[in-house]
């Protein structure tokens, strides 16, 4: 009862006092508290969300902020060590022990941990494996989802057959070479390879197993008050290192000024997404907003190819050629984000910092326009986007407006806009996406997200030769040879002007004095399980 009167008390302050608080003219409880300089055990820990998270269901799931929490519920057969800000993190065993890959890259054999069982009751096993992986690529199976299938053929699509070898070791077998498949499994957002109880789904059925989410986290799931917050507490059968919370509660909080304002007066210990304006404020006041250049994570817009105007490629190229990224970065998030010009982004494994899509050069976008047989004003379209990204938006709106491109701003809460996004309009031109993996594969599942799925390739006049250099990359055995070729496959398909790279953040996240242990490592997710908080 305690932590809500203290949520309950501190947000009253929130909504009475926010301009205030974020005038910097004191600071509440969160900033008052120090962190124990040693781990200890108890407490609650209040996450304050930039957006309201989607639905539990490893399967379906999207969006970074959903798998923050359901890496909590739902564990991965190898993990990520997030315990360091710096460097590539390692992979580590996680509900497999050990594992196998065979020369060829295509056949990986997990031996998994004995001994696990999920918050159910039931076992984890070899069985357990194959149920979640039928659910998603065998039609024949009595649970498959085609939903299910459809998100997580982002990674599995090339998937050949699964096996069961005995109770605690299972094999699956790609056709064609897959490198990334260790680094693609922990590393998500969407298409999680989180396993779930098979019991759970069984008793609850397809949509409801993301009202009743089972794991084998170090947490479980208590409850979810959508709007409000989301609940998890210890699991106290975890078979891995004893969380030190007790408690986790999460909690969406839209606007900008609130999340800061929640902060600073106590009600949340942590926030996402912090606004720039808040970044020198919040550390004069004592809070932790650590800087981290190599994540990642990137922010860019998808091109809507069902769009009369940017069907044409000079057309694409000349959006791009008219926004100024380095001058969004240093303005609109006042340097606490750098410009992205390709789609392998700082944190990826195969960064290229010489690679460079289109320049800035607003006159080139002109003659492209001209070009492609337009006047000026005569290309119209929407620009989408979440409430958080509405002033990127408008920058870009700005940018395009001196070129001759007639573009308006539509912004949505975040529920509402992965369903406005996902049934664009014939008049919609670009939209927001937040992506990115560590793993150079990225380029291709970008490309089959955002170029394939949206019917991007019969618009480009190179796309057969773009397919061809990602296919060549995504199927190649040589480690030694994968950086140099992703690189190739990513040039290659910037020239195509297929997606819109804008920027990537270096400050992202906001911490409570009171809170200890915490890291943002060189991933778009982070460890809660060895966090601490003061009494």
């Amino acid at each position: 009862m305690a932590i809500f009167q203290r949520s309950l008390l501190a947000w009253t302050a929130v909504t009475a006092g926010a301009a205030l608080l974020l005038a910097g003219c004191g600071s509440g409880s969160g900033s008052s508290a120090a962190a124990d300089s040693k781990p200890r055990d108890g407490g609650t820990l209040i996450v304050g969300q930039y957006q309201e998270v989607t639905q539990f269901d490893p399967n379906r799931q999207y969006s970074w902020e959903t798998w923050r929490i359901d890496r909590n519920i739902y564990e991965t057969l190898v993990n990520e060590d997030l315990s360091s800000p710096t460097g590539v993190p390692k992979i580590v065993p996680g509900l497999a022990t050990s594992w196998t890959v065979s020369p060829d890259a295509t056949t990986y054999t997990f031996k998994l941990r004995q001994g696990v069982k999920f918050t159910d009751g039931t076992p984890f096993d070899a069985q357990a494996v194959q149920f979640n992986v039928r659910r998603f690529t065998d039609p024949t199976f009595q649970y498959y989802d085609k939903v299910s299938a459809a998100t997580m053929g982002l990674v599995y699509a090339d998937l050949a057959s699964f096996k069961v070898i005995d109770d605690y070791t299972v094999e699956y077998v790609f056709k064609h070479p897959f490198l990334d498949y260790l680094r693609q499994i922990p590393n998500s957002g969407n298409a999680a390879s989180g396993i779930f109880s098979p019991a759970a789904l069984q008793k609850y059925g397809q949509d409801g197993l993301a009202d009743h989410p089972v794991g084998t986290g170090p947490f479980k799931f208590q409850e979810r008050v959508r709007g409000d917050h989301t609940t998890l507490v210890r699991n106290p059968d975890y078979w891995g290192a004893r969380p030190r919370l007790d408690k986790v509660i999460f909690k969406p909080i839209g606007d900008d000024q609130s999340r800061v304002a929640a902060l600073r007066s106590g009600a949340v210990d942590l926030i996402s997404r912090v606004p720039p304006d808040s970044v020198a404020t919040l550390e004069k006041a004592g809070f932790s907003v650590p800087e981290n250049k190599n994540v990642p994570q990137i922010i860019y817009y998808n091109f809507n190819y069902t769009n009369q105007y940017l069907q044409d490629k000079r057309v694409r190229q000349a959006i791009i050629h008219a926004v100024d990224r380095k001058t969004l970065a240093e303005k609109i998030y006042k340097g606490y984000a750098g410009p992205a010009t390709s789609i392998i982004n700082q944190g990826n494994e195969a960064y290229d910092a010489s690679a460079v899509d289109y320049q800035f050069d607003p006159e080139a976008a002109k003659k492209l326009i001209a070009d492609a047989g337009y006047q000026p004003g005569e290309v119209k379209f929407t620009i989408l986007s979440d409430t958080t990204g509405q002033p990127t938006a408008e920058f870009i709106q700005q940018q395009l407006k001196a070129v001759g491109i007639d573009a308006s701003v539509e912004s949505f809460e975040w529920i509402t806009y992965g369903t406005r996004s996902a049934n664009l309009k014939p008049t919609d031109g670009i939209n927001l996406g937040e992506w990115g993996y560590i793993a150079p594969n990225w380029v291709k599942i970008a490309h089959n997200y955002s170029v394939v799925n949206r019917g991007g390739d019969k618009y480009s006049d190179t796309s057969a030769a773009t397919n061809s250099a990602i296919e060549a990359a995504a199927h190649n055995p040589d480690p030694a040879k994968s950086k140099e070729l992703w690189q190739a496959a990513a040039q290659a398909w910037a020239k195509d002007a297929t997606i819109f790279p804008l920027i990537s953040f270096n400050r992202y996240y906001a911490v409570s004095p009171r809170v200890g242990g915490f890291v943002w490592p060189q991933q778009d997710h982070y460890d809660l399980s060895q966090i601490w908080v003061a009494s």
